[in-house]
């Protein structure tokens, strides 16, 4: 007869895959698909979310996410958050500033770009945005407060019919990147943008 499942073998499951995300994630992550957009190209690719939100809702809540700027380390708050050079409907960026110490402190433990050598850390995202096409890139760049370097550009479209998320990032040497390790930092974001999703729609005062 065939073997009880084990529940124990559920994640393992999960992690061969290809899939990500925590026994919490609602929506499931898949790196190193085949993308719909650009044929013979790669991306990380989420679950459909019609159960939880439209197409246009992620899309809203992904970019209130994006201005609500947090550590992806621990989720702390910057020190200092500017929002500048919005346009609306189009673009805006954030500029956060880090306690320069700790940062340096959590390099030692942590992938943390262009920490500098003293002063604070500061990192900055510009958003671009097509709410028409349900598309956002954003521009990461980070350093000290005079001296920026290009991280990472990341591309981001929301499709419909079903709902669902479909994204990829070029490093500062233009290589593409839709794979599992972007795909676990990826996973975090939009985890966190279904939390924020399931509080927007509950009712007030309820719990």
């Amino acid at each position: 007869s065939a073997q009880a499942f084990q529940p124990s073998q559920a994640p393992l499951l999960v992690f061969t895959s290809g899939a990500m995300g925590s026994g919490s994630s609602k929506v499931i992550l898949s790196s190193d698909v085949a993308s719909i957009f650009e044929p013979g190209e790669k991306c990380i690719t989420s679950a459909a979310f019609d159960e939880y939100a439209t197409a246009e809702e992620f899309f809203d809540m992904l970019l209130a996410w994006f201005k609500d700027v947090k550590s992806p380390i621990d989720g702390s708050a910057p020190k200092a958050l500017q929002v500048i050079e919005e346009v609306p409907g189009k673009e805006f960026t954030t500029v956060a500033s880090w306690d320069g110490d700790s940062c340096r402190k959590a390099a030692y433990i942590y992938t943390i770009h262009n920490v500098p050598k003293t002063g604070d850390y500061v990192t900055k995202r510009k958003v671009v945005y097509d709410k028409a096409t349900l598309t956002i890139s954003d521009i990461n760049s980070s350093g000290g407060t005079e001296d920026q370097k290009h991280v990472m550009t990341a591309t981001g479209r929301v499709l419909k019919n079903p709902a669902r998320f479909e994204w990829f990032s070029k490093d500062k040497d233009g290589m593409r990147h839709a794979d599992a390790k972007a795909a676990k930092d990826l996973q975090r974001v939009v985890d966190d943008v279904f939390t924020r999703l399931e509080k927007s729609k509950a009712p007030a005062g309820g719990a």
